[in-house]
């Protein structure tokens, strides 16, 4: 039977993904080949669901179980028009549709769908509390391409603590280079309100037309193309925890 806990369904494509038995194109194939079998039945719908904690999931007759539990440390370059959630009632593209790994990852905060670049994923929940938690001050970088350039002489408006036009609401003071004559800035915070460079720009009357996270808790993509991942070596994680305990 299947439990009546949505929350704990995943396609079967990406459950055969997770258990690396093949990738979620070639798991699909394996379904319209009539290869898996889900509780004693034999399926060939790539868009069914099942719950790993408790179907029953056979291909070419063996038996596989919910992957095992390790922690792992991924770090995305988030293409744009994806968004940052473990799922979608509409069906859109999702950051965990580039990712195929046996344990069941998660974003570490977010970024809005228009927004590209850094995204770290794990499974660690104590670190990711740890780095999403207001008192952790982790640095995150962004360039924002504007729709005009933006003035020099309006950098200290940008950098020294604003209200926020929408709200009222008071964002810390930051760090802010111009790039490209001033068509775009690269801007520091420490802080992740909700859409904050984007409102911060238009609370001084510019449009931002791109965004992207170039850096986050001393993290960058380096030579990672758009939608491609790596997992972080272990000095990487050591200096994750380090910043995280250090707040």
């Amino acid at each position: 039977m299947k439990s009546s806990n949505k929350n704990e369904e995943v396609r079967i494509n990406r459950f055969l993904a997770m258990c690396g038995i093949a990738s979620r194109r070639a798991a699909d194939q394996l379904v319209l080949e009539g290869r898996v079998m889900l509780n004693g039945k034999i399926i060939t719908e790539p868009g069914v669901k099942v719950n790993p904690s408790v179907d029953e999931v056979i291909v070419d007759g063996q038996k596989y179980a919910q992957p095992e539990h390790r922690k792992v440390y991924i770090l995305l370059n988030k293409p744009r028009n994806v968004i940052t959630t473990s799922s979608d009632e509409k069906n859109r593209e999702m950051v965990l549709d580039y990712i195929d790994v046996k344990e069941r990852v998660f974003p570490v905060g977010r970024l809005d769908r228009k927004t590209t670049g850094l995204l770290l994923l794990t499974n660690d929940g104590i670190l990711a509390h740890k780095l999403m938690h207001p008192s952790s001050n982790v640095k995150k970088e962004y360039i924002a391409e504007l729709d005009e350039k933006f003035p020099q002489n309006m950098l200290s408006q940008l950098t020294g603590g604003m209200r926020l036009k929408d709200t009222g609401e008071k964002v810390s003071p930051c760090r802010a280079k111009l790039l490209d004559d001033g068509m775009q800035v690269l801007l520091s915070i420490h802080e992740g309100k909700n859409h904050q460079v984007r409102r911060m720009f238009e609370t001084l009357g510019f449009e931002v037309k791109r965004l992207e996270r170039v850096a986050y808790a001393g993290l960058t993509v380096g030579e990672l193309r758009r939608g491609d991942w790596r997992y972080l070596s272990r000095k990487e994680v050591q200096e994750l925890y380090k910043l995280a305990e250090s707040s």
